[in-house]
């Protein structure tokens, strides 16, 4: 590799802690800085609202590849020894504890039916929705993704950029699609997205593909980003985050690269940004969220315009945002959960947690938010 210089330099810098985990002709790295420089002071609150945790429950540890997932009113999480939860939502009551028996590298995904995570071994190892192990099967490869679990299928991308889908009800393999890796990939995490005949799959160098559910054909693909640079490291231009589906688009977003959303049935290219962010956005009827690599948060209208900046944030390791009602909620690298009015960005509540990164996204159940920090703990948070 030639030696870095200037702007390369500098984003080498943000990705300090690289080539942790070599597969298959490439390598994983983290897009999360380690760097011990000082953190800005905290901003003050310019619009404040009541905030409050409304329960909390400590599990082992968890980190990236660890997120909650909703269904049925209950949250399910993971932890890396092996603990599987199911905590009712409102509450905060567990519902039941379970073991997978072996270490894991991924969090729970549910439809609320089968609960399934990802082993340390490349095994996808599945609950039924009293806590009892339903199956177990090899993928070949390790999980990459927290698996997505839907429509009678649970998907996941591997380390060697296979998406594989299995039947929930048995674990049997339905289909495999595959693209080669290029030599250098951020370590994804985030969810598949599906929709009624078809799953998302972002994938690295700023690929974005529509498969057909039942066979895994490609029904299309799309640039969300091209790679760009002199070396690999300025040429990672992954998908971060899920692909998330609202009404008939699909919106994604990519490390050094743009932000935009597709058409769902084509793959049309509706709008792009430029923006590099290092862990995804969140979406609904009328907004796209998303931070970027120095710890701005956008707000675009879906139409693409810009509707507010928040810039009083930086260099303070940002998760995936979640859109509620009437805030935005953002976790960071000190364990702290940020409330932004939706409507304009301004700050409006912080709430600590256990002090731990928040490197996974937020869900909402029940009125609240739920977060699952570094260490493992839930915390369910209101913000009124």
């Amino acid at each position: 590799m030639t030696p870095l210089r200037g702007t390369a330099r500098r984003r080498a810098a943000r990705l300090a802690g690289a080539l942790a985990l070599a597969v298959l002709g490439g390598c994983g790295i983290w897009p999360w800085s380690n760097s011990k420089e000082p953190l800005p002071p905290l901003p003050p609150l310019t619009a404040p609202a009541g905030a409050r945790v409304a329960w909390s429950l400590s599990l082992p540890g968890a980190g990236v590849g660890f997120q909650p997932v909703v269904a049925a009113d209950s949250v399910f999480a993971a932890a890396r020894d092996g603990t599987v939860v199911r905590v009712d939502a409102a509450s905060g009551r567990v519902q039941w504890r379970s073991s997978a028996g072996q270490p894991l590298v991924s969090g729970a995904g549910s439809d609320g039916e089968t609960v399934v995570v990802g082993a340390l071994d490349g095994s996808l190892i599945a609950f039924d929705r009293d806590g009892r192990r339903k199956w177990s099967v090899q993928t070949g490869a390790e999980v990459v993704t927290v698996p997505s679990v839907a429509l009678g299928l649970v998907l996941v991308r591997t380390s060697d950029n296979r998406v594989a889908a299995f039947e929930s009800d048995t674990g049997k393999r339905r289909w495999t699609f595959q693209r080669q890796n290029p030599p250098l990939v951020l370590r994804q995490t985030s969810l598949i997205a599906m929709d009624t005949g078809s799953a998302y799959v972002g994938l690295p160098g700023g690929r974005l593909v529509s498969l057909s559910l039942q066979t895994g054909a490609l029904h299309w693909e799309a640039a969300v980003a091209i790679p760009r640079g002199s070396n690999e490291i300025e040429r990672i231009a992954d998908v971060v985050g899920s692909p998330l589906v609202s009404g008939r688009e699909v919106c994604a977003v990519t490390f050094q690269g743009r932000v935009g959303c597709f058409e769902a049935s084509s793959g049309r290219a509706r709008w792009a940004r430029d923006l590099s962010s290092p862990s995804g956005l969140d979406l609904d009827g009328s907004l796209v969220v998303v931070p970027d690599d120095r710890g701005e948060v956008h707000a675009f209208s879906r139409s693409g315009a810009s509707v507010w900046r928040q810039d009083k944030l930086r260099r303070r390791g940002l998760s995936t945002p979640l859109l509620m009602s009437r805030f935005v909620l953002v976790g960071d690298s000190t364990g702290l959960v940020h409330g932004l009015a939706r409507d304009d960005g301004a700050l409006a509540a912080r709430l600590p947690t256990d002090g731990s990164a928040i490197v996974a996204a937020p869900v909402a159940a029940s009125g609240l938010a739920i977060v699952q920090t570094s260490a493992g703990a839930l915390y369910a948070l209101g913000v009124e």
